[in-house]
């Protein structure tokens, strides 16, 4: 839970919190997910109880999946379905040892960083309400989250865009379509350096 004395956040904040961008955040104010007040001034303040209630929430979903020895955690964050469940099915399937937990959306993906703490996030690069490189700048500023491995996905891969997501943070920059084989050894690699 929050520790400070604030009663109120800022989109920015939030957005911190969360390890997501501002306008994910003032996507979730339009369409319900998150609850915000409106200042005179017009900007958003999202209360301390609401914010708390999100953690609590993805905190109790997640109890049953705690293991009983230490795995691997791996987040799955891509907006297109198919992917993420194949891709969840296939690493836990591939080695009992994964533990993995996989969203199309922006909204679970920031709070599942804080409360899932993957060891790996395989992160989509481009996604509705999400720039997955300043998704990656965040989780790797952040002393909370910058021990997270981070694999980039992506179905544009310039050499610009590999070279730039990269410089943000990712370990390595998988092409789509990609070979499910090949993720998982990208996993394995990064899971035994961690262990290391």
């Amino acid at each position: 839970m929050l520790t400070d004395n604030k009663q109120f956040y800022s989109t920015g904040e939030v957005a911190k919190i969360f390890c997501c961008s501002r306008v994910a955040v003032f996507q979730w104010i339009q369409t319900g997910k998150i609850n915000a007040i409106k200042t005179l001034g017009g900007h958003y303040r999202i209360p301390k109880k609401d914010i708390e209630k999100i953690i609590k929430k993805s905190n109790s979903s997640l109890k049953n999946r705690k293991p009983k020895e230490k795995k691997t955690r791996i987040l799955v964050v891509d907006d297109e379905e198919q992917i993420v469940k194949t891709l969840t099915l296939f690493l836990e399937k591939i080695n009992p040892n994964f533990e993995v937990y996989g969203t199309t959306n922006s909204f679970d993906a920031g709070r599942l960083v804080i409360t899932f703490k993957p060891d790996i996030a395989i992160i989509d690069i481009i996604m509705p309400g999400m720039d997955g490189f300043e998704v990656c700048e965040k989780i790797k500023s952040d002393p909370l989250t910058k021990n997270i491995k981070i694999i980039a996905i992506t179905g544009y891969g310039t050499k610009e865009t590999i070279e730039k997501i990269k410089r943000k943070g990712a370990s390595v920059c998988i092409l789509k379509p990609f070979d499910y084989y090949e993720v998982a050894e990208e996993v394995r690699k990064l899971a035994h350096d961690k262990n290391e």
